[in-house]
């Protein structure tokens, strides 16, 4: 079984989460909040992916891709 970090970076390859749109939305069980990052304020170009569980709101993961 595939933890949450494959699961997310394997669907953002395969073009099944698209992650260019920043904000807060429901992904299968999940709740997903995306956040871009600038060079200029977080020394790192890319994307913050928040991941929480879509009933309870307990924090799953925070991945930076």
């Amino acid at each position: 079984m595939k933890n949450i970090k494959e699961k997310i970076v394997n669907a953002i390859s395969n073009k099944k989460l698209n992650i260019d749109q920043e904000g807060e939305r429901f992904w299968y069980n999940y709740k997903i909040r995306i956040t871009k990052l600038y060079w200029t304020r977080n020394l790192f170009d890319g994307y913050q992916i928040e991941v929480y569980d879509k009933y309870s709101n307990k924090h799953l993961e925070t991945l930076i891709y």
